[in-house]
Parts: C-alpha cells; structure tokens; sequence
C-alpha cells in the first residue's frame, strides 16, 4: 500500500513538473509569446531566437518574421516568413505577408515564372516518379508495337513520342535538382547590428575576403543570393585574418557577386541541420 502511495506522489509531481516547466524550446517559446503581449518586441526577438536554436516550427518563424516586420527590420522578416514557409508551404496568410514584406523592402518577390514554378526544388521527387513511368510503360509499348503491330509508322511516332517525353522529364529531374541544390545553399541578405548603428542601408559583396576590401556591388536586405561551390563542389568560404568567415555569393539572378560576411546573411536552411 505504502509503495502504491509513493509511486502515485510520484507521478504527480512529474506530471506537475512536465506540465510547470515544459520542454525547454517551449519555455522560451512562451517566454516570447509573453514578452510580445507586455510590447517587449526586442526581448520577444531574443527568446524566440533562443526557441529556435532548438527547434523549427512554422508558428515560431512566422512570430519572428511578425516581429521584424513591427521593427521594420525587413530583411530579417523576409528570411524567416521564407523559413516559416518551407515549413507550412500552403498557408497563404504566410505568403500573403511575405509578398507585403517584400513590397516594404522594395525588392522584387521570387521568380514566380514557369521554370521556377513547375520545377521547383520540391517537385524533384515527383519528375523522378514520371520519368521512371515515361520509361518502362514506354518501353513495355514499344515492345508490343514492335513485335505485335504491323503499322512501322505507328511505331515509328510513338517512338519520336516516347524519346521526346523522356529527354523532357529528364530535363525537368535535372533542373528541379539544380533548384534543390541552390535551396540548400541560399541566403537572405540581412543588415548586421553595427550596420543598423551606422544607418548603412546596404549590405556589400567585396571584391574579396575583408573589411578594407571595395565593395564589388550590393544588396538590399531581403535579397536572395546563392553561395558559390568550389572545384570540390564545396562551400567557398574563407577565413580573415580578424576571424570572420567569409563566403563567395552571388545574386539569384547571378548579376551580382562578390564577398559576404557571415553575420551579413542568414541561411534559408540551416548548415547545421545539413551535415
């Protein structure tokens, strides 16, 4: 009886403690949630920044993104509305902000052409999945045809038929790989704190890896730019002398490129979630 006792006291101080303190994303989740209500913005930023080395959701970037835009620190409202969206990529009210913050920024909204639409990053899998159909239900008819059908000018179309669908899904494997790849290595150009100190509105891409280097050309904060791969298909990146990291960039459009410094971007997907 006297164990039944303890073991129950014991559940409930658990579910008590579970229940008081919570997981510790979720502490400083509410702790942001709270900071929000009482009109502290900078510190509602700081705890959901801390939510966020821990974990992602689509709630807690789209909260990040709210308060940046209130602080009218657009790019920073840019990078996680696009953060919040990888996450939850139907939520329209999500893509309705993101096109207002886009708009505030004064920057063009991504490229909504067909390319970038019907071979976007996430339909990778699906060119894969036709492409493979195209294939073997091709070659299955092809078989038929050539063995059963006397008509040589039906095989004859269908086979110009079926070669054409089959370089055209493979083309789209291809560039829907093209646009994962870029995924993984694209950057929202954001202003760092001393840039916001000085009321420097741009970020530079230098002509190299450095403080006292020329800028090469610039960006507005909110941009896209995509990270350089080396000879090895790695990351360009390089180390000053100072201990900054700095990385080779370029424009979505690749009309601009240059030098960048770690803090002068975010990254839309995590290295570290990457490796």
């Amino acid at each position: 009886m006297k164990s039944r006792i303890v073991l129950s006291l014991l559940a409930v101080i658990g579910l008590h403690s579970s229940l008081l303190f919570g997981s510790e994303e979720d502490r400083y989740f509410y702790d942001g949630v709270r900071a929000e209500a009482s009109g502290d913005l900078d510190q509602a930023v700081q705890f959901y920044l801390q939510a966020a080395k821990l974990s992602h959701s689509s709630n807690l970037h789209g909260n990040l993104a709210n308060l940046y835009f209130k602080k009218e620190q657009f790019g920073h409202a840019i990078l996680h509305f696009r953060k919040a969206l990888l996450l939850q990529p139907t939520n329209k009210e999500l893509s309705v902000n993101l096109e207002f913050a886009y708009e505030m920024a004064k920057i063009p909204p991504l490229s909504n052409d067909f390319a970038y639409s019907y071979f976007a990053s996430d339909t990778f899998s699906f060119w894969c999945v036709l492409c493979t159909l195209v294939f073997w239900f091709g070659f299955l008819i092809f078989i038929y045809l050539f063995f059963f059908n006397p008509s040589r000018a039906v095989l004859f179309y269908f086979t110009v038929g079926w070669i054409v669908s089959g370089g055209l899904s493979g083309y789209a494997i291809h560039f829907s790989h093209i646009q994962n790849s870029e995924l993984l290595r694209e950057g929202i150009a954001i202003l760092p704190t001393e840039n916001e100190v000085n009321q420097t509105k741009n970020i530079s891409l230098r002509r190299f890896a450095g403080e006292t280097n020329s800028a090469n050309t610039t960006l507005l904060p909110g941009q896209s730019l995509i990270i350089d791969l080396g000879k090895e298909g790695k990351i360009r990146s390089h180390k000053s002398a100072d201990g900054k990291n700095w990385f080779l960039a370029r424009s979505q459009d690749g009309k601009k490129k240059g030098w960048i410094k770690e803090n002068e971007f975010g990254w839309l997907i995590d290295r570290s979630k990457q490796e």
